[in-house]
């Protein structure tokens, strides 16, 4: 299972650089204490969900999940709270700098575009399948059977399509509003340009308070802009997102507000108990997942405004639109969307006026989920002889809201809780170490450096001892590290596995399977709930004393 992947052990007491009081220092004193206390509590009493931000979440979430086989029939109770409920302020309305972009695009070279063109039967009209699309996610985002597509007879149902292709779609009868694309795909996730944008540099270009904001999260103090680009390469959120959104809602990129070094809620959400610009950001972050996952698989309808007023979706349009239309619905009413998202003054308009043209950005990146994808073979990161036990099936991968495309390994070493295992996680497939941090190391397989492009293997859980550092390259079964609690909340050692392809989350099912050595992932009904499957054999999820977890090469 996944540890913390937002909160957990990597909690931060949020404290400023800039001279803090007598109060403030024994107010992080206490919040240090609480926190440590927090997690101790947790360590025994919960297992390795992923963590949410405490307030927006109800408090360090569902962390309840439990080993035993049988609790995943039932499945868990949701103490999620909508980012809706809480109520943020208006975004800085004061007059502001105008950004000065310090980023250029190079131009966009000619390439060659399929043409998308059909005559739809009577009563239905055509539509263009767009990067990642699936006949049964249209269907879901249009609520009709496949088998009123017309063009889809010859693909599989879930296949991923090729971009641009023509399909008749019924008119859909329902109604929507804000059809208006938003943002590409490109611009949501840590993507293949996303490491050309430095935060840091852009920050200290514009003066203003962020590069003097800091935080002390558990491994030590981080500045604003630091903040920034570890929750974009932590969560896979595209960085230049995360910076115009701070700077839209706070005006602490080229601003100095005067109650800036006393205010806790810099991206206006005001929700008890996330309190800094870490916590929020990673409110935003899975606010982000939500729409983007969501949509992607089809599986979210409905946009609920702070005021929680509703309105459809428009089935047409891209996850990279649905994602900030998600994240912008639980910032404002109704009224004031459509304005403060699209509108002259709005978050579209200044996004581009510090980065350029996203959309531009977007065709020079290329697709990012190409029809005829599959995954590369990949082994089980384990040494031959060594019996593991299969402790999670497929879960979220980070965050709430990312798909459910983790596993979670345990080593059977005979040793109790969480003491750093001697046995070691291996290289599942040959590759570069592009990030070795807060126990995570991450395998770039196409060995180019650059974590948002191919596909990459995140291994969580590995102990700073023996981890393998930035910049290795680490052939087939080679040693990654030992798995361990690090970098979450956890009742065992154990490691979790997931994988991205171009900086997109990828499900353990679907028409990318998770395989390990020719098991295949299965999800079962409830969080957590899985199996391995190959050749008739299956292993199940379970404690790892049991034998129908075991799992070996």
């Amino acid at each position: 299972m996944n540890g913390s992947m937002t909160r957990e052990f990597m909690s931060s007491a949020s404290t400023r650089r800039s001279n803090p009081t007598k109060a403030r220092r024994l107010k992080l004193s206490l919040s240090v204490l609480l926190v440590s206390l927090a997690a101790v509590t947790l360590l025994v009493s919960s297992c390795n969900f992923p963590g949410e931000n405490i307030a927006a979440t109800a408090a360090y979430l569902y962390f309840q999940q439990t080993q035993l086989a049988e609790s995943f029939a039932t499945p868990p109770l949701d103490l999620v709270q909508p980012i809706q409920t809480l109520l943020p302020t208006q975004p800085f309305e004061e007059n502001r700098l105008t950004p000065q972009p310090i980023e250029t695009i190079a131009p966009v070279p000619p390439t060659p575009v399929t043409i998308c063109q059909m005559q739809p039967d009577p009563g239905k009209q055509l539509y263009c399948t767009q990067s990642g699309d699936r006949l049964v996610t249209i269907a879901r985002r249009f609520r009709l059977s496949t088998s009123r597509i017309q063009g889809a007879g010859s693909f599989d149902p879930n296949d991923i399509l090729p971009v641009n292709t023509p399909l008749g779609i019924p008119i859909p009868n329902f109604s929507y509003s804000f059809s208006q694309p938003a943002l590409p795909d490109n611009a949501i996730i840590y993507g293949p340009d996303a490491s050309s944008s430095d935060v840091i540099a852009y920050a200290q270009n514009a003066g203003g308070f962020l590069i003097e904001y800091g935080e002390y999260l558990y491994d030590g103090w981080y500045s604003g802009p630091e903040i920034i680009e570890l929750v974009a390469i932590e969560t896979s959120t595209n960085p230049r997102l995360l910076l115009s959104l701070v700077e839209y809602q706070s005006n602490w990129l080229y601003g100095h507000p005067a109650n800036a070094t006393s205010d806790l809620s810099p991206l206006n959400y005001n929700a008890v108990g996330v309190e800094g610009l870490y916590e929020e950001l990673q409110v935003a972050a899975r606010e982000l997942s939500r729409g983007y996952f969501g949509w992607r698989e089809g599986t979210l309808q409905t946009l609920t405004f702070r005021d929680k007023h509703t309105a459809q979706i428009a089935p047409h349009l891209n996850v990279g639109s649905v994602a900030v239309q998600y994240l912008f619905a639980g910032l404002y009413d109704q009224g004031n969307f459509y304005d403060r998202l699209y509108g002259p003054k709005g978050y579209l308009a200044f996004h581009t006026s510090m980065f350029g043209d996203p959309w531009a950005r977007a065709a020079a990146a290329g697709t990012l989920m190409p029809s005829g994808l599959s995954q590369p073979t990949l082994s089980l990161p384990i040494q031959f002889g060594e019996t593991w036990a299969l402790t999670s099936g497929p879960h979220i991968s980070w965050q709430y809201g990312t798909p459910r495309g983790a596993l979670d390994l345990a080593p059977r070493d005979g040793l109790p809780g969480c003491i750093t295992s001697p046995w070691w996680a291996l290289a599942s497939a040959p590759g570069l170490v592009v990030r070795s941090q807060r126990g995570a190391v991450v395998l770039d397989l196409d060995g180019d450096g650059n974590e948002g492009t191919g596909w990459v293997l995140l291994y969580m859980h590995i102990t700073p001892e023996g981890r393998a550092g930035v910049g290795i390259w680490l052939n087939h079964d080679d040693p990654v590290g030992h798995p361990s609690c690090e970098g979450g909340v956890s009742t065992g050692t154990h490691l979790h596995l997931a994988r991205k392809f171009n900086g997109e989350w990828i499900p353990a099912e679907g028409p990318l399977p998770f395989i390990l050595d020719g098991w295949r992932a299965v999800a079962l009904p409830g969080n957590y709930a899985g199996k391995l499957v190959k050749d008739g054999q299956e292993v199940l999820v379970g404690p790892g004393s049991e034998s129908y977890t075991w799992i070996n090469r």
